[in-house]
Parts: structure tokens; C-alpha cells; sequence
């Protein structure tokens, strides 16, 4: 792993926050990157930038038909908008939306933390209580793939872990659309490209949301791809592992991982100013 905190002007970090939350959860992260000379972005997804208590009170109505290619085509125009590719860090649905803007070549590297995994990855203990109370909100809500849902409650676990670290959790409502997408073509990458960047997969020990055998079964789906796919695993971190106590070593470890791409990237191509994804 190369290390250093000299990074070019150009090379950026751009995060992409999960559903039913805003840029606010990289409130604590974000900065241990720009810190290390990153520069750094971290925009909303489509419709989701409003202030919180005006999304909680009157959410977009256009929120409800906007689904995964919506999402993805929103982080396409920013990330051709940037001198250079950047390396792209999502959590949670985010972690999705980084497997599929890596996959259709449009970042330097990527790196899921906690993800959603892409079609064609079986999620392990996917009838574990938490995750068992969250599909009936999204799925038993009629006409649920054209609305926007409001946000789920914390358990209790989350609640009691968030509450002792002094974490914020900032809900807001969210398109059903995108987790009926999950079954669909919307949601699926080339596990076999062998073009694609590298892609890092960051699972938390302590997930009970998103387990870490599932980021385990998400990179053996990657095994014939020629493409670099590496796994970190963070024993005592939970889904909430962006905030809570541990993230400077996770950030330090995405950050290295990040500086050895641009690294790579600069050694392979010194003269690329634009994105190959975006040129045609």
C-alpha cells in the first residue's frame, strides 16, 4: 500500500451517502480525508437536498419515481464534471451505487463500505429480525415502487449505540422504488469485467443490518473478473461504522487504499485529464 498525504489538486474523493440519509452522515468522515489532502465532495442524491426538517415535512414528490439508473446517472454528470476520475467511497446503498459506476467505468477505484450488494448476491441471515422489520415497511406499503417512504425507526441496538457515542442520526424519507429495483436488472453489475478499477470491500464485524458474510459472498461473486477486488474487515465496527468510534482507522485504511489508486492511475496514464467514460 503506497502512503504519503501529497495528493495532486485533482485527485478527489466523492462520497455517496445511503438511503434514508443525507451528505450529513459523512459529517465525521469527510474531514479525516481533506485532512489528508483530498479534495473532497459529497453531494445529495436527486431531490434530497433540501433541509431536513423540509424533506421530513414535504418531501419532493418527484422522490417517489426516482429509482437506481435515476441515482446513477445523477453521480455520472458529476463525475464528469471533475478534472480527473475520482475514487468513489459509498456506504450502505451507496456501496451499490459505487459497484455499478465502477462496473460502467467511471472512477479511479471504489470503495463499499457496508454495501448493499448487487443482484446476484444472497444476503446472509436476510430473515434476522432487524432486516425482517424493515422489508414489511418497504414491501407491505401499497404502491410502495412509486412513493416516497418515510424512514424506519432505529432498533434498539442502534438507538442505545448511537445515543452512548453522541451519534446524530439524521432519517428522511426515501423512494420505494430503488429496493424493488433490487430484483431488477437496475441493480446488477459484470462480475466478470476484467476492465473495471479496483474495488474495495469494507465489511463491520458487528453489522446487523448488512452482515459481513454478505460483502464476503459480494467478492466471491467477483472471483473470474481479472479486475482488483480487495476485502477489509473491521471486527468491532457496526452498520453505523462512518460515525462511530473506529472511523478514524477506517478512514485512514480507505484513505490509503485510495492514494495507491491515484497512484497506479498516475503511473499508467501521467497525461489523463479527462474521464475515458465520459470522452464519447
Amino acid at each position: 500500500m503506497i502512503k504519503g498525504d501529497v495528493m495532486r489538486e485533482q485527485d478527489a474523493i466523492l462520497f455517496l451517502h445511503g438511503a434514508w440519509v443525507t451528505p450529513l452522515c459523512w459529517r465525521y468522515f469527510e474531514p479525516l480525508f481533506a485532512a489528508r489532502g483530498f479534495r473532497t465532495l459529497a453531494p445529495a442524491w436527486p431531490y434530497k437536498e433540501k433541509p431536513i426538517a423540509d424533506q421530513l415535512t414535504h418531501p419532493d414528490a418527484r422522490l417517489g419515481r426516482t429509482g437506481i439508473p435515476e441515482i446513477v446517472a445523477h453521480f455520472k454528470r458529476i463525475i464528469c464534471g471533475q478534472p480527473r476520475p475520482p475514487v468513489l467511497i459509498g456506504h450502505s446503498f451507496g456501496g451499490l451505487i459505487v459497484q455499478i459506476l465502477l462496473d460502467q467505468g467511471f472512477a479511479a477505484g471504489g470503495i463499499a463500505i457496508n454495501s448493499v450488494p448487487p443482484r446476484g448476491v444472497a444476503p446472509a441471515r436476510f430473515l434476522a429480525p432487524n432486516p425482517l422489520r424493515r422489508l414489511r415497511l418497504l414491501f407491505g406499503t401499497p404502491f410502495s415502487w412509486r412513493k416516497a417512504l418515510f424512514p424506519p425507526e432505529l432498533d434498539a441496538d442502534e438507538a442505545a449505540l448511537a445515543q452512548a457515542n453522541g451519534i446524530q442520526v439524521h432519517l428522511v424519507p426515501e423512494s420505494g422504488r430503488i429496493f424493488w429495483q433490487l430484483f431488477s436488472a437496475a441493480a446488477r453489475v459484470d462480475f466478470r469485467n476484467g476492465q473495471r478499477a479496483p474495488l474495495l470491500l469494507v465489511a463491520g464485524g458487528k453489522d446487523r443490518c448488512i452482515p459481513a458474510e454478505t460483502q464476503r459472498r459480494n467478492r466471491e461473486a467477483y472471483r473470474e473478473s481479472k479486475a482488483r477486488t480487495d476485502f477489509a474487515l473491521f471486527p468491532e465496527l457496526t452498520h453505523l461504522s462512518i460515525a462511530e468510534p473506529g472511523r478514524e482507522a477506517l478512514a485512514a485504511y480507505c484513505a490509503d487504499w485510495a492514494a495507491a489508486c491515484f497512484a497506479e492511475r498516475a503511473a499508467c496514464e501521467p497525461e489523463v485529464r479527462a474521464l475515458d467514460a465520459c470522452a464519447g
